[in-house]
């Protein structure tokens, strides 16, 4: 027989967050695939590692190059997913853990729909978004009453058209575009309609209240909510 891959979402940071499916599935599967980027940095493993023994499970690292050159992450996707489906193929049940939630800009949603679409069982499991994460550090709402919510990868410059669009905002993964969509907020006037936590749940992790304080060189983690009117600071 063989196995099933669950994506699961083990939230933004704080292992408090982790829900119990995630906890319960960590513990009954066979393999923990592990998402590795070009600075060996593993910063989902460790979160996870603060509620369970990871050492004690087989784990299954996932090279994932962060590029936007497309032929080397489709590559890099059909790795993962082959070296999955050999686990699947020997009997194992997979947990491929993700920050957040694997339905909201995840990348290993690429690797798990490889593997639906070559016949194998796998099923999402909804993690805390760093989104929602964000706005309860920054003590508001995502949205309110009739307001709508959108949500944009801040490192595309497409994205700050959508700024002058009404509801609030949300702009995720800035990295390195964070300047950029600071001074975007300021042309909009819309500076003292945002906060910006970096590092939500993690460690070294900074509030700001003023983004004009934002350091340019904040770290990937790092999400701003733009409000339609002032939120209390």
């Amino acid at each position: 027989m063989k196995g099933k891959l669950w994506s699961v979402g083990i939230g933004p940071g704080d292992p408090e967050l982790l829900t119990l499916k995630s906890v319960r599935l960590l513990k009954e599967c066979d393999v923990v695939a592990i998402a590795e980027g070009d600075n060996g940095i593993l910063t989902a493993k460790s979160i996870v590692s603060q509620v369970i023994d990871l050492d004690q499970k087989e784990q299954l690292m996932v090279y994932m190059p962060m590029t936007k050159d497309m032929a080397k992450m489709d590559a890099a996707h059909r790795k993962g997913a082959d070296d999955i489906e050999a686990l699947l193929d020997a009997g194992k049940n997979v947990v491929f853990i993700t920050l957040g939630c694997p339905t909201v800009y995840a990348t290993c949603i690429y690797v798990h729909k490889l593997v639906l679409q070559d016949g194998y069982e796998a099923e999402l499991v909804a993690g805390v978004t760093s989104i929602c994460a964000v706005a309860a550090r920054l003590n508001t709402s995502l949205c309110e009453r009739s307001e709508p919510l959108i949500i944009l990868p801040g490192s595309y410059k497409e994205s700050t058209k959508f700024l002058d669009g009404p509801g609030n905002k949300v702009l995720m993964k800035s990295a390195s575009e964070i300047g950029r969509v600071r001074d975007e907020l300021r042309e909009r006037g819309l500076i003292k309609y945002s906060g910006m936590v970096e590092r939500c749940g993690l460690p070294g992790e900074k509030v700001y209240t003023d983004l004009e304080q934002i350091d340019p060189k904040s770290s990937y983690f790092s999400v701003i909510l733009v409000k339609e009117k002032e939120f209390n600071k």
